[in-house]
């Protein structure tokens, strides 16, 4: 029997959206805790410095990060180091602004019911869905299909984290540099195989507020376009070296299910 918790990251100033999707998670009769996510606006810059060194973030980034992503990161690394601390087989991590679709519940029993927890990460919402053409690979399981992706998309609202991918995300991620979902895009610096869980289970107003970007003012932060650049080809090139890795994991995860 696998050994699982359902976390839920909110800030200590947001009361309102822990009341959202604590209804939400009681409607769909499933358990979960509180994890208080860190609130990088109250984070002095000298702290800032110690976990997110600016010569670090100016080396692997294009632009600085606001305190708001600092604190986005270092809120995930929190609930990865629960996941550790609490010897869980796997958790799921939630933002506290998604909507739970209706099939949620089922996907919670669905991944307590795998026969192992061999896997590392598992995406249960894309920032942009975009087209079935970004599925690289699918296995059928339960009315639900695993998949991998060509390029990991964006966003970290909603994930399944195993015991050995929080693990390794610990071991790899020693300081935020980049925002987190562009850390995880960047899946083979960070030692683990993610793959995806179709139909998504949650969703997101990208109109509502956000607690990163208040103000629209990460769009107007200079940036350095050639690094950028280079940064966006060393990306492609990595993930074409590393893609092979990938599909034999996936292919292995698969076999295990049957």
């Amino acid at each position: 029997m696998l050994k699982y918790k359902v976390f839920v990251i909110n800030l200590a100033r947001s009361p309102e959206r822990m009341a959202r999707i604590s209804q939400q998670l009681a409607d769909a009769n499933v358990p979960f805790e509180r994890i208080e996510g860190v609130d990088g606006n109250l984070l002095s810059d000298a702290e800032i410095e110690h976990v997110s060194p600016a010569a670090l973030v100016r080396k692997h980034y294009y632009r600085a990060l606001n305190k708001g992503e600092v604190g986005c990161s270092l809120s995930h690394k929190k609930a990865w180091q629960q996941i550790v601390d609490d010897q869980l087989d796997f958790a799921f991590i939630l933002e506290d602004d998604i909507d739970l679709e209706s099939n949620f519940a089922d996907v919670v029993e669905l991944m307590a019911g795998l026969p192992h927890a061999n896997w590392d990460f598992i995406k249960l919402y894309p920032l942009r869905k975009g087209s079935p053409k970004n599925i690289r690979q699918s296995v059928a399981y339960r009315q639900h299909q695993f998949i991998s992706y060509h390029k990991f998309p964006l966003s970290a609202v909603a994930q399944v984290i195993s015991h050995q991918g929080a693990t390794r995300l610990l071991q790899h991620m020693p300081y935020v540099v980049q925002p987190v979902d562009g850390h995880l895009k960047s899946w083979w610096s960070l030692g683990i195989y993610p793959f995806g869980l179709i139909p998504y289970c949650v969703s997101v107003d990208l109109q509502g507020q956000s607690d990163i970007n208040p103000t629209g003012g990460l769009e107007k932060l200079p940036q350095r376009r050639l690094h950028k650049l280079y940064l966006n080809w060393q990306r492609a090139f990595m993930r074409l070296v590393s893609t092979p890795k990938l599909d034999n994991a996936f292919s292995l995860f698969s076999k295990s299910l049957k």
